[in-house]
């Protein structure tokens, strides 16, 4: 890499050389790790791939404005075959791990989602990678999934909605007016200035309408439930915090927030818009680990939340917490 650097800025290099000189810079590095370090030694084949990667990243430094103009039309095609790629291999990782545990008899009472972050987790970890896929998949499956699928209620659950007396409804129907109507605009006078930029900004407004009716679907499709001595509070696929009823301090009625602009404690668990009033808060005794989209977690003590039938969950929790607590 640091001879091909001087090379390339030598005077009067042909073009054949400035070609055979990004094709080893591109191919010569994946290959090398492939033969020297995968192949013998049994490591990951996402080595190969990262380094194929860095490889481009590379060549981009290395190769002057003079001679890249090889190295653009390599881009071109080779940008959407890679994402393609990492589309279909992401895919053929998850079906095969769904039958794989449908063939073991552990995927039972789980649905695509959780089976998903089964066969995924072991690969690429529980952080942002594996949070941000998810929170892509729960857009695109509740988006479709949630207009046509029920509730599916477990025997001995308690299911508690929240979106009825919520704002949320409202929030979806504007914020999707004024996307649009922001789209064509913006389309319209960027294209002005550039095609491909009002062409990105025009999916990126799509893509932000298909999130929030995303989300205003997992509202419904997903409600705080009461099973057992366990206790789950959600915001749709946004957050959810799943705990123990024997760690619950109190219950008290929350008090009102001072607008959108307050800002909220770190350890305390929102779930709810801020245009909507809190009815009541969870003290709890020990913190709990509350997750969040993009694979963001923290721990907090203090759980804010609303639902449509507030006093009859308060009381459903109040009664699991005398009964637990006799045991």
């Amino acid at each position: 890499m640091g001879g091909s650097y001087f090379v390339l800025r030598l005077n009067n290099i042909s073009d054949e050389i400035a070609i055979l000189i990004t094709l080893v810079l591109l191919v010569l590095p994946p290959i090398s790790i492939y033969l020297l370090l995968i192949r013998p030694r049994s490591l990951p084949t996402l080595l190969a791939y990262l380094s194929f990667i860095f490889s481009l990243g590379i060549s981009y430094l290395i190769i002057p404005s003079l001679q890249n103009g090889f190295f653009n039309q390599i881009l071109v095609w080779l940008l959407p075959i890679l994402e393609i790629t990492i589309v279909i291999v992401v895919l053929h990782s998850i079906i095969k791990s769904i039958i794989r545990y449908r063939a073991n008899n552990q995927s039972e009472g789980k649905n695509f989602l959780e089976l998903t972050k089964m066969s995924l987790e072991p690969k690429l970890g529980d952080g942002f990678v594996l949070g941000a896929i998810l929170t892509e998949l729960n857009v695109f499956y509740y988006l479709i999934v949630g207009c046509f699928k029920r509730i599916s209620i477990i025997e001995n659950e308690k299911v508690y909605s929240y979106h009825k007396t919520s704002q949320i409804k409202m929030i979806v129907i504007v914020f999707s007016i004024l996307i649009t109507l922001e789209a064509i605009f913006l389309h319209i006078l960027i294209q002005l200035w550039s095609d491909v930029a009002a062409w990105i900004f025009t999916i990126l407004n799509i893509y932000a309408l298909l999130y929030i009716i995303g989300l205003y679907n997992s509202v419904r499709f997903l409600p705080h439930i009461v099973s057992g001595g366990q206790l789950i509070i959600r915001l749709g696929y946004q957050s959810c915090i799943q705990l123990d009823v024997k760690n619950i301090d109190c219950i008290k009625m929350a008090k009102d927030k001072g607008g959108i602009g307050e800002k909220i404690p770190k350890d305390t668990y929102y779930a709810l818009l801020n245009i909507d009033s809190p009815q009541y808060e969870i003290y709890l005794k020990e913190p709990i680990l509350m997750e969040s989209s993009y694979g963001r977690k923290k721990y907090v003590k203090t759980v804010i939340f609303r639902a449509d039938n507030p006093g009859k969950m308060i009381e459903e929790i109040k009664y699991k917490m005398t009964s637990l607590s006799n045991d």
